[in-house]
């Protein structure tokens, strides 16, 4: 990328706190407590950030109705935030995703992945020719023109649309008691033309309906997708139950492989009503692959006492702790729904167990898996501890960005 100066002097804010090393290091968030600023800068304006001593030590986005005030864009002085800084990151951001979408089997993935893309706050998921994208807060939105024009200049790509990106939203919404999920806001159109309606897509050879406009996120769980092709691997002869199934990727995956039999739990309509559809586009035995629609817990409950058992389990919840305010709750429902899993597991099962919640890290997941399985009196091995595919990197200096956990579980007999 050629180096570009500024022309106008910057608004300024100056850290309270010597964070100068961890920002240095790559660290992309400066917390508002953390940070002395003017007061009226307006959401969205570009900052330069001074250590303690009045020094440059980087630009970013303001955003005063975030905990997270500032996000980084660049440690370099002489780089403006400008348009062609945001296109140089998409293009690279895709660039490095080429190969998985070369091979013709795959034509979703997460396209740019906010902090390890160096474009914090911005989340972009690519589905056939249209990309979708959420920004976090006011802060990385005022990237949006600049974003939607390097999207514009991938190549195969007609069509960009924005979903929201709430901080108070759950990974997914909790469905209402006639089984209707509360709806997000509908999809923006900001390129192209706006889909007719669902979607198929394609994911390691397997067909998917996903609706841009309306779906949960962007549409599909694409961090999933390795987790769901390691289900597909280990399926062939076992009775599968997927909780929380949303639209069935992971019972799709299951039949796919040679699962004997899958039930899948999902409580919202719409979902349960894709995940059969996505069952029947792939070939599954409607006899020997159904979805139920009810809570899962409810239906544990249920299980347990008719004194089912299966041989692969995959739990999947949306997430119990959206902020650390909600940690100890969320320690006790990951569990006690744990507990409730491997009271299911037949001798010799397999349990994918998932976090999607980034304040618990992976040490404090096993360790509540543990917990479990003491609860449950079942003797458990840790087989893999695995997470998101390549598509959703971790940068070294950005430790927050490993939220999703998935760990195999394997039951003594």
């Amino acid at each position: 990328m050629t180096t570009r100066t500024p022309t106008l002097p910057l608004p300024t804010v100056r850290l309270r706190r010597d964070l100068a090393r961890a920002v240095r290091r790559g660290h992309p968030w400066l917390y508002a407590e953390a940070l002395a600023a003017p007061r009226g800068l307006s959401a969205g304006t570009v900052v330069e950030v001074l250590d303690p001593a009045g020094r440059f030590l980087a630009r970013g986005t303001w955003d005063p109705d975030s905990p997270i005030a500032v996000r980084v864009l660049t440690l370099d002085a002489a780089q403006p935030v400008d348009e062609a800084l945001v296109a140089d990151r998409v293009a690279a951001a895709a660039a490095r995703r080429a190969p998985l979408l070369a091979s013709g089997d795959t034509d979703c993935c997460r396209l740019v992945h906010g902090e390890a893309d160096r474009l914090p706050g911005v989340v972009c998921d690519r589905y056939g020719d249209a990309a979708v994208l959420r920004f976090d807060g006011a802060g990385p939105a005022a990237l949006r023109g600049w974003v939607v024009e390097a999207m514009r200049g991938l190549p195969g790509l007609a069509r960009v649309l924005e979903r929201p990106f709430g901080r108070a939203t759950s990974r997914r919404a909790r469905p209402g008691p006639d089984g209707a999920v509360p709806a997000e806001r509908p999809a923006v159109v900001l390129a192209g033309g706006a889909p007719a309606g669902p979607r198929e897509v394609l994911e390691h050879g397997l067909r998917f309906e996903v609706d841009l406009l309306r779906g949960h996120k962007t549409g599909l769980y694409l961090d999933q997708r390795e987790n769901r092709a390691r289900v597909r691997e280990l399926a062939a002869g076992r009775r599968v139950l997927n909780l929380f199934a949303y639209t069935g990727g992971f019972a799709v995956a299951a039949a796919a492989g040679g699962a004997r039999a899958s039930v899948s739990v999902e409580l919202a309509r719409p979902a349960a009503a894709a995940a059969r559809r996505n069952l029947a586009r792939n070939g599954a035995d409607p006899a020997a692959h159904v979805v139920e629609e009810e809570d899962a817990f409810a239906w544990l409950a249920r299980a347990a006492a008719a004194r089912r058992s299966f041989d692969l389990l995959v739990c999947d919840p949306p997430s119990f702790a959206p902020n650390r305010a909600s940690v100890p709750r969320a320690r006790t429902a990951y569990r006690r729904l744990n507990a409730a899993v491997l009271r299911l597991a037949g001798p010799g099962a397999l349990v994918l167990s998932c976090s999607c919640s980034s304040h618990i890290d992976e040490r404090a997941f096993l360790g509540l898996l543990r917990a479990a399985a003491a609860d449950a009196r079942r003797r458990i091995a840790i087989r893999e501890v695995r997470g998101a595919g390549d598509d959703h990197p971790v940068a070294r200096w950005f430790p927050e960005g490993r939220y999703l956990k998935a760990v195999l579980l394997h039951l003594d007999r």
